[in-house]
């Protein structure tokens, strides 16, 4: 099953062999591992083109991932990374400025993510968010087939990244 562990910033803290041939094949697998390396989701979906033309329901995403990092620099607002981050993305990124500037504020649990994955073809999926009590800056996220033909999808990848 594709899986990624989030930092509250969207920092990728590890993935599931799937979850990386699912989101970011481009990047090197072990890219998780070190801090000064490791993939952030909301920096690839707004400033890497790659990343970014997966996902057909674009649009929608973008407003729960600025809605989320609104939500968390409400929580934590003395957390000079998350700030660092939404500044640059807020001058790289027209999109993103655009919707920083409504103020929308959101929590991201679950939802579709329709793809177009560059290895597989089209894919859709549900992603559901894990929270984590011990450890609330920490989000699992899954991604689960919405039908058969998906389902089929994502069992080739999951081989093709297992081999």
């Amino acid at each position: 099953m594709p899986a990624v562990l989030l930092g509250r910033r969207g920092d990728v803290l590890a993935w599931s062999r799937t979850g990386h041939a699912l989101l970011a094949p481009h990047l090197d697998d072990d890219a998780p591992r070190d801090p000064d390396t490791r993939p952030s989701i909301p920096r690839m979906f707004f400033l890497d083109p790659v990343h970014r033309s997966l996902y057909r329901n674009w649009d929608e995403l973008a407003h729960i991932h600025v809605g989320y990092l609104r939500l968390t620099a409400g929580v934590h607002p003395t957390d000079a990374r998350l700030a660092g981050l939404i500044g640059e993305l807020a001058m790289r990124s027209r999109a993103f400025s655009r919707l920083w500037s409504t103020g929308e504020v959101a929590d991201c649990t679950t939802g579709p993510m329709d793809l177009d994955h560059p290895d597989v073809g089209c894919l859709d999926v549900d992603y559901q968010i894990w929270l984590q009590p011990d450890s609330p800056d920490h989000r699992l996220e899954v991604y689960t087939p919405r039908d058969d033909s998906s389902r089929k999808v994502l069992s080739l990848l999951s081989a093709r990244a297992s081999s």
